[in-house]
């Protein structure tokens, strides 16, 4: 979430609060201290701080960053059933949530967030299903008190664990259904027709694996307003400028893999093209496809039907691909299993760079507003923020079997939305 928070708007406290390990005090983006300074090209509707600051005690419990700016990275940690809610500013978790009312067995992993800030996270195969869709509030002043007790009660930490239900910030689950059986939801979308001021509209787009089905989710309700098979198995998906939804599909070989792309307000105009790997999927401001997988990072042009490459290596299984932005921008972005993060040249397609940055079974990268990058080690239950410039890394724990490379930070979404409402 980059939006600013009035209960934080005491400017010089980003640097206060900071824990969980390491300070973010040395790791500003040129060895200065990071103020979480605000890059304004990227809310263009953000305006002037409050007048008022209220007296907060900065030592209590805080389900937000400390300072002006709030900007959030979202991990399912499916090992256990929740939601990782992280401030990228210092790597602090605060707060973790329930996904499903399944709890520990409702399989998160796919997350994806608005231009608001809030998020929503798809679980696949809950035990029992169905799979469903939950959303997440990014500010306490948005939750919900639904027990009429004057407070929010919601999460302060990687602890604080609400039992299902008893969560505010948890604003509504939808089951989806759709044929006979479990339908592995997974392709998960905003489109960015929300305000990104109230974060009102706007609707979720996710792609089911085994009935090959795409649903539309009111955002602000998750009623379930459309849905219908198109052609592939969907696995990851993300939103272009012109508003469709690609996917890309489960699993494929080398060189045979494919991607669809879906008009959102017609499923029935979707069509199939192939690309060289395929595993993760973002999206560029040219509208460029990218994919990741399997020895490779991918480019398809919508416009022209150009399909190229570059190899990475046969030791490379990369699960998530970002493009980058402020001080990752002109770069491709890709997290390999083995614990590499990947550079690549968009426009030359050359690996630039590559190093190990954690722990092993990395599955998922993204690029916070500040334009560091993220990856998230599965085995190591850790996210890990990467500073582009000097490849510094900054660990941040978080749950059991951390598994996302969606659009996690909402920048992929914010990247090919310029003027966002």
């Amino acid at each position: 979430m980059i939006r600013e928070s009035l209960i934080f708007a005491a400017l010089g406290m980003a640097a206060a609060g900071c824990s969980a390990g390491s300070s973010g005090d040395d790791f500003g983006p040129t060895g200065e201290p990071s103020d979480g300074g605000l890059d304004v090209s990227l809310v263009p509707d953000m305006g002037p701080g409050p007048d008022v600051v209220l007296d907060v005690n900065m030592d209590s419990p805080s389900n937000a960053c400390p300072g002006v700016v709030q900007s959030f990275i979202w991990i399912s940690n499916t090992g256990e059933g929740t939601l990782s809610k992280v401030c990228t500013l210092n790597g602090v978790e605060v707060a973790r949530y329930y996904t499903s009312p399944q709890e520990v067995s409702g399989d998160p992993s796919r997350t994806s967030v608005n231009l608001h800030g809030d998020a929503v996270v798809t679980n696949r195969s809950p035990t029992p299903g169905p799979s469903s869709v939950t959303k997440f509030a990014a500010e306490i002043k948005e939750c919900i008190d639904r027990n009429n007790n004057g407070q929010i009660d919601t999460s302060y930490g990687p602890t604080d664990v609400k039992p299902w239900g008893e969560d505010e910030c948890m604003l509504w689950n939808t089951p989806l259904t759709g044929g006979t059986g479990e339908i592995g939801a997974r392709a998960t979308a905003w489109d960015g027709l929300e305000s990104s001021k109230t974060g009102l509209g706007g609707h979720v787009y996710i792609g089911a694996l085994m009935n090959k089905n795409i649903y539309k989710l009111d955002g602000d309700t998750g009623e379930i307003l459309a849905h219908a098979p198109t052609a592939l198995q969907h696995y990851g998906g993300a939103i272009d400028g012109k508003g469709n939804f690609w996917t890309v599909s489960m699993g494929c070989t080398i060189g045979m893999c494919q991607i669809e792309r879906i008009n959102v307000d017609d499923f029935t105009d979707h069509e199939v093209f192939p690309v060289h790997c395929g595993y993760g999927i973002s999206i560029d401001s040219k509208g460029r496809v990218w994919t990741a997988g399997l020895g490779c990072v991918s480019r398809f042009d919508p416009a022209t039907k150009e399909n190229k490459w570059v190899t990475t290596g046969g030791q490379d299984f990369n699960r998530g691909v970002a493009v980058g932005a402020e001080l990752s921008a002109g770069f491709i972005w890709a997290a390999s299993t083995n614990g590499e993060l990947i550079q690549v040249d968009p426009e030359a397609l050359t690996v630039v760079n590559r190093q190990s940055v954690g722990g092993s079974d990395m599955v998922g990268v993204a690029i916070d507003y500040e334009g560091y990058v993220w990856t998230v080690s599965q085995s190591a239950g850790s996210a890990y923020k990467v500073n582009p410039n000097t490849w510094e890394v900054l660990p941040a724990p978080i749950g059991n079997k951390p598994y996302t490379y969606s659009d996690m930070t909402g920048m992929q979404l914010r990247g090919v939305k310029p003027n966002p409402r």
